[in-house]
């Protein structure tokens, strides 16, 4: 029986992924570089040491990472002034209230990146529980976010159904042993996911969280 549903966050519940990369790829346009597309997807639900203006920086000596950043930075703004959350979102977290299901988040991001969207789209309420990279000592494709955010609702791997746009977000669920569902974005549709994916979408609108249920209730 299906208790809880955990949510990725970036990409998953509000695609910031796509303005984010938008963004980047403006400031190297600016500076005629390419944007190192391939080294991006790659990084994408996780953390790690890639620098994103790091191939900007070596072709331009002149360049100073602090303005490049701000520049950046305005550009996200503008191009998030009137971001929404994905497509059926809303729906699922509704629904699964009405379900009685625990909601969480679980999330590469820091907490404060993750809550920050979270009120201003007036959806926190909704979680009973948020993890994020403050609460682990390491993030996707490692399995600790999704294992602690089990291990807080007492539950066993079978018992909750994890929602990821990633490759490495959907790896870290697969590890942890919770069915994954994935419904890629704009950005990550084109990434190669695992073969243990249980499901995937092209949007919430696809299937009613009710019809996500019966189907991975009916792999087990």
């Amino acid at each position: 029986m299906i208790k809880a549903i955990i949510f990725d966050f970036d990409g998953l519940i509000l695609d910031t992924e796509t303005y984010e990369i938008q963004s980047y790829q403006q400031v190297y346009e600016e500076h005629q570089i390419p944007f190192p597309h391939q080294r991006w997807l790659e990084n994408i639900g996780t953390q790690g040491t890639f620098n994103p203006f790091d191939e900007l920086l070596h072709a331009k000596k002149d360049l100073v990472l602090e303005k490049l950043d701000l520049e950046r930075n305005a550009k996200y703004e503008q191009l998030t002034i009137d971001i929404q959350p994905r497509e059926g979102v809303l729906e699922y977290l509704i629904r699964g209230k009405e379900l009685g299901l625990k909601l969480a988040i679980a999330s590469s991001s820091s907490k404060k990146w993750v809550t920050t969207y979270l009120e201003r789209l007036g959806i926190l309420p909704y979680f009973d529980c948020i993890h994020t990279s403050d609460d682990v000592k390491k993030v996707k494709p490692d399995p600790e976010l999704y294992i602690k955010t089990i291990n807080y609702f007492k539950l066993q791997p079978e018992e909750a159904i994890v929602f990821e746009d990633s490759a490495n977000g959907s790896l870290a669920a697969i590890r942890a042993g919770i069915p994954c569902v994935i419904v890629p974005n704009e950005t990550t549709s084109t990434l190669i996911f695992h073969e243990k994916v249980a499901l995937r979408l092209k949007s919430k609108k696809e299937k009613t969280l009710d019809e996500v249920i019966s189907y991975i209730s009916q792999l087990k």
